[in-house]
């Protein structure tokens, strides 16, 4: 499973934590409000929905660490791809058939 997580600001105004997960082909989006260490356990993360802002800010991310060789191409790719309405993130478990 490899992990990336980066921070935003919410519609009022709070900063937010996003963390997006790969696993198994797909992604998952958890977002957590930003706090301080000592109420970092404190606090659960929430499962969220990808919006287009989202991907775009993930496949940001991911190009910077691509550049320095630290994750492979075709992550990038399959965001692309998802941007572009080529794929679909969804399990593979769960797909219909």
């Amino acid at each position: 499973m490899e992990t990336f997580s980066w921070q935003d600001r919410d519609e009022d105004g709070n900063k937010v934590v996003y963390e997006a997960s790969h696993f198994g082909g797909w992604w998952q989006l958890t977002s957590t409000p930003k706090v301080g260490r000592a109420m970092k356990d404190e606090v659960q993360p929430t499962p969220a929905d990808f919006t287009e802002e989202h991907w775009r800010t993930l496949r940001d991310l991911l190009w910077r660490k691509y550049q320095r060789r630290r994750v492979s191409w075709d992550l990038i790719a399959h965001i692309d791809d998802i941007l572009a309405g080529k794929a679909t993130n969804e399990r593979r478990d769960q797909r219909k058939k």
